[in-house]
């Protein structure tokens, strides 16, 4: 808890951020699919490959941008906008699970899928914890 983990939080949203447009920029270098600089940045742009698909995680990339970013301007923000903020990560984690299915060329092997699977079932784990862990603090606390 407390500064170690605003720390790591900050660390892990650029480091991903930085991961998600490395992914992005590279794949102007792919001969298969064409893509070029307007249509890497431009969500729904890609008119060759799952135009759909891709355009998903484009959207995903930006919204997690915000979410790392919004680091920078907590303090001018009101805590109830920065939770509404941070609440898009999950939004940011499922279109990005989405694209990451439907449009990466690895999505068939047993390995991308038991990665996806163990993410996706992580993430909903630690989410009904988080919900469930509030929900007793709540109880208790009223209790009181």
């Amino acid at each position: 808890g407390g500064p170690l983990a605003v720390d790591l939080h900050q660390f892990t949203s650029l480091l991903g951020l930085a991961l998600a447009l490395f992914h992005a920029l590279i794949l102007m270098g792919d001969k298969y699919i064409h893509f070029n600089l307007a249509v890497v940045l431009t969500p729904f742009a890609s008119q060759d490959y799952r135009p759909f698909w891709v355009g998903l995680g484009q959207v995903a990339f930006y919204l997690m941008g915000i979410v790392a970013l919004s680091f920078y301007v907590r303090r001018r923000i009101t805590p109830r906008v920065w939770r509404l903020v941070h609440y898009l990560s999950f939004v940011t984690y499922g279109l990005a699970l989405a694209h990451g299915i439907f449009s990466g060329s690895d999505s068939g092997a047993a390995w991308v899928r038991a990665m996806y699977w163990s993410s996706g079932g992580l993430l909903l784990f630690l989410l009904a914890y988080r919900l469930l862990a509030a929900n007793f603090k709540v109880r208790v606390s009223a209790s009181q």
